[in-house]
C-alpha cells in the first residue's frame, strides 16, 4: 500500500454528511460548480507593488508558484499550501466570503474562480479590480498560470512553470500508450468510520480528475453523465472496476487510520479490483486542489499499479 506524502446547498449538506472536510468542499467542489462565460477583468496597471487577494486555495497556489507570495495579502480560509499562507489574512471561504475583510485589506486585484461572478460584481462596485481564472479543467489550470503571469509581470516565471508541467504531462502520455486499457474507479469522497464502503462519490463525466484518468491511460469506470455521481452498491457491482483509487484527505486519514480505510473495501469481495489487490489509497489534501500541483496527482495515478501495493 502506498500513501504518498505529500448546484448548491444539496451538495453542501451531502458532503457534510459524508464527513468530507470543508477544506475539500471549498477547494475542490467549488471548482466545478455552475460554469459562467469568461468575464472581463477590471483594468489594472501592471506593477510589482500591487496587493493581491486570492479567493480559492488553487488560485493562491498559482500566485505563490509564480513568486508573487510577497504580494498576497488575503487568502481563502481553506488555503493550506504553501505553509506561508498561515500568516496571511483570511477572507472567508467559497460560501461565506468575508467582504468586510477584503475591503479592509485594500487589494489592488482579487483573483476569482470563473464561477464567482456574483462576488466580482460586489467587488467591482466597491472599486476593486478582478481577475478570473478557470480551474475546471487541465487546460484551464495551465491557462491560469499564463493569465496570472501576464497580469502581474511574471511572464518568464509562468512560461518556465508551464514548460516544466507540460514536460511531465507529456511523459505520462507517452508512457500511457504502452499500458493496457483498464477501467478505474476514482473515489473522491465517501463515508468513513463505518467499517464498510458506502456513500461513494466518484470522479464523473466532467472535471479535471476525469482528464487525469484519460492522460494516465485509464478508462473511467463510471460512464454516466454526472460530474459527481453518488454510487450505490449496485452501481459499483455493475461497474466492476479493475482498479480503484480511494482519495482521502489528511485529516480523515489520521482520524480513521489507513489500515481501517483500506479494510473497508473487503465489503466488496466481488469486485475485480478487490480480488486482485488493485485498490490504492491516495492520501493528501493537494489531490483535491485543482492548482499547479495537479501534475503530481497525475503521476501518482499513472504509477499506482507499478509502485503501489494495493489491497
Amino acid at each position: 500500500m502506498v500513501t504518498p506524502e505529500n448546484k448548491g446547498g444539496t451538495w453542501v449538506k451531502f458532503v457534510k454528511k459524508l464527513g468530507i472536510s470543508l477544506l475539500i468542499l471549498a477547494s475542490f467542489l467549488a471548482s466545478y460548480w455552475l460554469r459562467n462565460d469568461d468575464k472581463k477583468e477590471s483594468p489594472l496597471a501592471k506593477t510589482s507593488e500591487v496587493k493581491i487577494v486570492a479567493m480559492a486555495p488553487s488560485s493562491g497556489e498559482v500566485v505563490f508558484a509564480l513568486d508573487l507570495g510577497n504580494q498576497l495579502v488575503g487568502v481563502s480560509r481553506f488555503a493550506k499550501y504553501p505553509p506561508e499562507v498561515a500568516d496571511i489574512a483570511k477572507v472567508g471561504g467559497y460560501l461565506d466570503v468575508d467582504l468586510e475583510a477584503i475591503v479592509r485589506l485594500k487589494p489592488d486585484v482579487v483573483v476569482l474562480l470563473k464561477e464567482q461572478s456574483d462576488l466580482a460584481k460586489q467587488l467591482e462596485n466597491l472599486g476593486m479590480a478582478t481577475l478570473f481564472v478557470d480551474h475546471m479543467s487541465v487546460e484551464g489550470i495551465m491557462g491560469s498560470i499564463s493569465k496570472v503571469g501576464e497580469r502581474f509581470d511574471k511572464l518568464d516565471e509562468a512560461r518556465a512553470l508551464r514548460e516544466s508541467l507540460e514536460s511531465r504531462i507529456d511523459a505520462v502520455r507517452i508512457r500511457a500508450q504502452t499500458k493496457p486499457d483498464k477501467r478505474l474507479l476514482l473515489s473522491i469522497g465517501r463515508e468513513l468510520g463505518v467499517g464498510k464502503v458506502t456513500g461513494v462519490v466518484a470522479a464523473g463525466a466532467g472535471g479535471y480528475h476525469q482528464q487525469l484518468l484519460e492522460i494516465a491511460g485509464y478508462t473511467n469506470a463510471y460512464s454516466g453523465g454526472e460530474n459527481f455521481p453518488q454510487l450505490s452498491r449496485e452501481h459499483l457491482l455493475r461497474m466492476n472496476p479493475e482498479v480503484i483509487i480511494d482519495m482521502v484527505n489528511i485529516r480523515d486519514a489520521q482520524a480513521n487510520g489507513i489500515e481501517n480505510i483500506m479494510a473497508d473495501w473487503k465489503s466488496y469481495p466481488e469486485l475485480s479490483a478487490v480480488k486482485n489487490g488493485k485498490v490504492f489509497l491516495l492520501v493528501g489534501d493537494a489531490h483535491f486542489v485543482p492548482g499547479p500541483r495537479f501534475v503530481s496527482t497525475l503521476e501518482w495515478i499513472a504509477n499506482c499499479e507499478e509502485e503501489g501495493g494495493g489491497r
